[in-house]
């Protein structure tokens, strides 16, 4: 008997996917298919995708399940921001009203609250069945109420990571979730033994993530989506001001004596901390900031974890929630003496928390082991609109076919050619992972210049990512023995390259130009074989087991869902080549 599992996330990341027996069969963010880069909301295009595609039938599905506890309202990725301008512009008129009339009050409330959860968006937790709008949805889909249920927006962190990624699940493990917030808890720790989750300890009087995106925000950056921009900046700063901003930001949460956990007596608004920010930091150089914060965030997470260690003597360890998206963090926490080993759930921000609602279901509903996440290509193929796509611009492109299509993809980038690869499944998530990737010779520095001036439009200091043989990787980088077992097939850590300049040049493009770390993809045949084979063809011909590999869209936009979306990035940029299937095309 097959057990069928739909899982819906309708907060930030809007996702859905079908799951069946345990496993994930199709799993796609609402972004893909409606081009509203991290959309916010119910996933209607994906689950009438998968009703209209994968011939399943909703009679047959066993579970219907929400990856949170608290009731949402319908918003957008538009309300959101919103949300975040109408905080700043309260908090500007608190400093006008605070230095044009003297207003003593409102500067000495504001300037002694500590910061705690910086957070507003929590709703009242419901225990109870209630009706909301996802739910409405469903419902009007054809799904019956009792079917639908709802997960802990924690324990869906802490299952996909757990379920997702535990080698083996008769060894104990701990398993950290942090993020912005949800259902009024921002970071947790369980324990992971015998395929059972047992919380240890939560906390929702602190959020770094929260913190975060206010101080992405208020540096000109997109909140929710740029946070990573903060992190690429921060190495290019000199340690001095970084551990003088670092300090700036220690003010904001009591530590106490206890290690294990994060702890602030209050809580407090995002207008309240952009006060704070714009009174004290208002001139200050947003690099600094930038890496103040950068390091402030390392600081307290490795004393969280280290602490939660030395507590509980358990030293594998795994991670999810959106602020382990943080590479340059999970490098240091790979590094620690008393880590043996540890693993991320790929793009553990809260559009995987289908992962972890599922698993969980599974495990509870039917008493059985979630199998080992194998692949995250879970999504649409574009073959299904190629042909339709190639009459529609055919005034505009050339058109090859091949046999070989892998070699011949290695041999454009020998010849230093820019190529989009667009076939296979879709990955999920916010790596592309060789399904719906930009591809480049990584030896020749001037191809990073060249992507952002073609497609990318990046900011100048953040880098591009290698994706390299798995078996070659020892060769470049430095893997830390905890993530050996894994090498990072998800891009999920950086890593240090090896202290060897020709080693460096012939992958300088995937390297951060400052410290000399790489947020690596180790590719293995097993995960990846079309990708391996192209890399593998690449060796042959120029000795460097290793691309260079960003993701297929233009700036702004999601990556890339079908052959036509391929197309018109092709057109619209200075893209030399696009693969899709067995076809090789270029413009005319």
């Amino acid at each position: 008997m097959n057990n069928y599992i739909l899982a819906v996330n309708d907060g930030i990341g809007s996702s859905a996917g079908l799951f069946k027996n345990g496993k994930a069969i199709f799993c796609c963010e609402e972004e893909r298919f409606n081009r509203a880069k991290n959309w916010l909301g119910y996933p209607e295009h994906v689950i009438s995708y998968i009703f209209a595609n994968l011939e399943i039938e909703l009679n047959e599905i066993d579970m219907v399940v929400l990856t949170n506890e608290r009731i949402m309202s319908e918003h957008s990725k538009d309300s959101f921001k919103k949300y975040y301008d109408d905080n700043f512009e309260l908090a500007m008129n608190h400093l006008k009203s605070a230095y044009h009339r003297s207003n003593k009050k409102i500067k000495s409330v504001i300037k002694k609250s500590p910061l705690g959860l910086i957070n507003n968006l929590r709703q009242e937790i419901s225990k109870k069945k209630a009706i909301c709008l996802s739910t409405e949805r469903l419902i009007d889909f054809g799904f019956n109420e009792a079917i639908i249920s709802r997960v802990n927006h924690h324990i869906c962190h802490a299952s996909s990571a757990y379920y997702g990624l535990s080698q083996n699940t008769n060894q104990d493990y701990l398993v950290f979730s942090l993020d912005g917030g949800g259902d009024e808890f921002t970071s947790t720790v369980f324990s992971g033994t015998n395929g059972e989750l047992k919380l240890l300890s939560g906390s929702g009087s602190f959020s770094i993530g929260n913190m975060y995106s206010g101080v992405t925000y208020f540096l000109g950056f997109r909140p929710h989506e740029h946070e990573y921009k903060l992190m690429g900046l921060a190495p290019y700063v000199n340690p001095t001001y970084s551990e003088e901003y670092c300090n700036y930001f220690r003010q904001f949460i009591d530590l106490k004596n206890d290690e294990t956990e994060f702890y602030n007596p209050e809580n407090l608004d995002y207008s309240v901390f952009f006060y704070r920010l714009l009174s004290d930091l208002n001139r200050d150089r947003f690099d600094n900031i930038a890496a103040g914060l950068q390091k402030f965030t390392e600081e307290i997470c490795l004393r969280w974890i280290k602490g939660n260690i030395r507590k509980y003597n358990i030293k594998k360890i795994l991670l999810s929630g959106g602020v382990f998206m943080n590479v340059k963090m999970n490098k240091l926490i790979a590094e620690l003496p008393e880590v043996e080993f540890v693993d991320v759930f790929p793009s553990c921000g809260d559009e995987s928390n289908i992962f972890g609602a599922a698993f969980y279901t599974y495990n509870k509903k039917f008493k059985k082991e979630v199998s080992l996440l194998s692949s995250y290509t879970l999504g649409t193929d574009p073959t299904r609109d190629l042909e339709n796509s190639l009459q529609k611009h055919s005034a505009k492109i050339n058109v090859e076919s091949s046999s070989e299509t892998n070699k011949k993809i290695a041999e454009l980038l020998a010849d230093n050619k820019i190529v989009a690869r667009c076939s296979g499944k879709m990955e999920f998530g916010a790596r592309a992972l060789g399904n719906r990737s930009i591809m480049a010779n990584p030896s020749k520095l001037q191809n990073i210049t060249k992507i952002n001036q073609a497609v990318k439009k990046r900011d100048f200091w953040m880098p591009f990512a290698p994706a390299i043989l798995i078996d070659k990787a020892n060769e470049y980088v430095k893997i830390p023995n905890s993530i050996k077992d894994h090498g990072s097939p998800y891009m999920m850590f950086a890593v240090d390259t090896l202290n060897d300049d020709n080693k460096r040049q012939e992958i300088t493009c995937g390297i951060h130009q400052s410290d000399y770390t790489a947020r690596i993809e180790g590719v293995n045949n097993k995960i990846y074989p079309d990708f391996y084979n192209i890399i593998d063809e690449f060796y042959k011909i120029t000795g460097i087991p290793c691309v260079l590999n960003t993701s297929f869209n233009l700036h702004g936009f999601p990556i890339v869902e079908n052959s036509d979306q391929a197309i018109n990035v092709l057109l619209n940029s200075k893209i030399d080549y696009l693969i899709i299937d067995n076809k090789i095309i270029s413009r005319k």
